[in-house]
């Protein structure tokens, strides 16, 4: 049998009547942001929010102010957080095996999120459920079926 003693009598008993004193907390504003170079735009969710069809190239980040904009592409696992950034990024060609590998589920009849049989597809690919496509939208950038199907391209493109 364990005894467990509470908090406030272990702190009277080492000594410290009054508790611990902790050191003094340090106050950062903007403006030493700024001078130390940051990059505070991004951090104040400066970007430009995902439209329904970008959720088919990017993974976003869900109801949030402070990552509005935030996209992470679904090929390469890059972050961006304009449009402008995000069109910028169409020239390194992920869009193109990301479409040659949806092209791969355009037959298939399990959900990519949790391989359960569906008939549902959104964005061209199969998802069961609203709770796989919120998983699809916001939280699973690059699901394990995805991955493999790319690594396949990618295969097959240096043979």
């Amino acid at each position: 049998m364990m005894i467990s003693i509470p908090d406030y009598l272990v702190r009277k008993v080492s000594g410290f009547p009054g508790g611990i004193r902790m050191p003094k907390m340090e106050k950062y504003s903007l403006a030493e942001f700024i001078n130390k170079g940051y990059t505070v735009t991004n951090i104040l969710g400066e970007g430009d929010p995902l439209n329904g069809g970008d959720y088919r190239y990017w993974c976003g980040a869900q109801g949030s102010h402070w990552r509005k904009g935030w996209a992470n592409c679904r090929a390469c696992n890059c972050f961006y957080f304009t449009k402008k950034e995000r069109k910028a990024h169409k020239q390194d060609g992920c869009g193109a095996l990301l479409e040659e590998a949806y092209k791969m589920f355009r037959r298939c009849n399990e959900c990519i999120i949790c391989t359960l049989a569906t008939h549902r597809k959104v964005y061209g690919l199969p998802l069961c459920c609203k709770d796989c496509e919120s998983e699809w939208e916001y939280t699973t950038a690059t699901p394990h079926a995805l991955r493999q199907a790319m690594n396949k391209i990618k295969d097959a493109q240096k043979k």
